[in-house]
């Protein structure tokens, strides 16, 4: 995992770290599409990813405690993505967050509203790399933990609403193709995020997609899909999925027309 001093020049050193931690994990992906010779460039520990749960006050900050395993361990089995499957929770005011290119923040109640000091740490999170995602895990809509969500976005990012994400974004082909947004509940069948010039920062879901990802250590599914059973269930696997290699890569999956400029860049990159 790539390691980021957060002293003054910190969110300056984590854009420009997430930056080329992306450029590595293009690479992984077209060496595993047989696009590049694996013996061009050992696959180390930066391939590695850690995703971990938010901590903030009041309401209950992990109502699905074995869900950041559950999807990783999907990540791992399904891609080449190399994975840390402990699961550790972390406050905004950690200094690791700056380590860390994917949290995830999920509720069932209501919660305490971000200080101003946290706000400004999750924007500058945000703004040079970092990726959030929400998930409501009610599976009610119009939810006290929605109300709460959407006040701390409302703070987070004045001037950039929540839009809904549009069926081309490349969320949905990152690594399957998605037509369908799901959980374990449908309480509203699309995706809505935060999107800053060009990279979508902030993702959010309704549809408790944590509950669709969770298994125990037995392997048997915790909860009980609402809807659409199994092929529901497997959409919202896939959608975290996408989810996942979207954090890592961005839009990959439009430059992979254009291979010829990825593989100067990757030059450019690892040239001495």
């Amino acid at each position: 995992m790539i390691r980021l001093r957060q002293k003054s020049t910190g969110a300056m050193e984590f854009g420009r770290g997430f930056h080329r931690m992306r450029k590595k994990f293009l690479f992984l992906i077209c060496v595993c599409c047989g696009l590049i010779g694996s013996s061009a460039w050992g696959i180390g520990d930066f391939s590695k990813l850690r995703i971990v749960h938010l901590k903030y006050r009041g309401g209950n900050y992990k109502p699905r405690p074995e869900a950041v395993e559950s999807l990783l361990a999907q990540v791992s089995r399904r891609t080449s993505v190399e994975v840390k499957r402990k699961a550790i929770d972390i406050g905004l005011k950690d200094p690791d967050l700056f380590q860390l290119p994917f949290i995830l923040m999920s509720g069932d109640s209501a919660f305490d509203p971000f200080s101003a000091e946290e706000l400004k740490i999750l924007r500058s999170y945000l703004s040079y790399g970092g990726f959030l995602l929400i998930d409501d895990s009610s599976g009610k809509a119009g939810s006290a933990f929605d109300d709460s969500v959407r006040h701390m976005v409302s703070k987070l990012f004045p001037n950039t609403p929540l839009q809904k994400i549009p069926r081309n974004h490349s969320i949905f082909r990152s690594f399957y193709l998605v037509n369908r947004v799901a959980g374990r509940v449908v309480t509203r069948p699309f995706l809505e995020g935060i999107t800053l010039k060009g990279r979508t920062v902030l993702l959010y879901s309704t549809n408790d997609l944590e509950g669709a990802w969770t298994r125990n250590k037995l392997g048997h599914w915790n909860y009980d899909m609402i809807g659409g059973g199994l092929s529901q269930r497997r959409s919202s696997i896939r959608l975290g999925v996408n989810i996942v290699l979207y954090a890592l890569t961005l839009d990959y999956k439009k430059d992979m027309v254009h291979l010829p400029i990825i593989l100067e860049r990757l030059r450019r990159y690892h040239s001495p």
